[in-house]
């Protein structure tokens, strides 16, 4: 029994320690038709090429791209390589709609947090182009990812909460069964009373 409870202790403490250990960013895997346009256009930003940043920009929004690059540039150049950390397709009646889509990267850079957000259109069977995006350091996290965090949290220590219960339900029954097993057959007792024994003496 002791070591049942000791081994629920343990799980619980080790739920804790992973809470405050997982990394700062947790990677999403994109699809390859996001990636290879995100990808690049990172990477363009980061090492000051606007010609090749601009490839991926959709016309409309070029004027805007080329007044913000000079400043959002340096501030990807001083900082870690951005992790994708949210993907979220446009909601819509039927479904996700992901040919309307918003990317978050992130990376934490010390007590500051580094962000850029990139929001992307295609037409239908055609290529994304990239409608918005931005760059931004902070000391908090984007609002998006520390609700994801936060949800992570939550789901995290409920999970743990449940195995915690899971395992004192499991200790219980077995300390029932254990009880009602000697109450059904109770363990056997040797007769200690002593028995009084005559004799006689036969007449040879």
């Amino acid at each position: 029994m002791t070591r049942i409870f000791l081994f629920i202790a343990l799980m619980t403490s080790l739920v804790g320690l992973s809470a405050c250990n997982r990394q700062p960013v947790i990677e999403v895997q994109l699809p390859d038709d996001v990636a290879a346009v995100t990808t690049p256009f990172l990477a363009a930003i980061k090492r000051g090429d606007q010609a090749a940043a601009e490839k991926f920009v959709a016309p409309n929004f070029v004027d805007d791209s080329r007044v913000q690059f000079s400043e959002m540039s340096a501030l990807l150049k001083k900082s870690p390589t951005l992790i994708s950390a949210i993907y979220q397709p446009k909601p819509g009646m039927l479904g996700p709609d992901k040919n309307e889509v918003t990317v978050t990267f992130a990376a934490k850079d010390g007590d500051e947090w580094i962000s850029s957000e990139i929001r992307m259109y295609r037409e239908r069977g055609g290529k994304f182009e990239i409608e918005y995006w931005d760059v931004n350091a902070d000391k908090k996290p984007p609002e998006l990812l520390a609700q994801a965090e936060q949800m992570q949290n939550f789901m995290l220590w409920f999970m743990g909460g449940m195995a915690a219960l899971a395992l004192m339900g499991l200790a219980v029954l077995i300390w029932i069964i254990k009880r009602k097993t000697h109450i059904i057959a109770p363990e056997p007792v040797f007769e200690e009373r002593r028995v009084a024994a005559t004799t006689r003496d036969i007449p040879e």
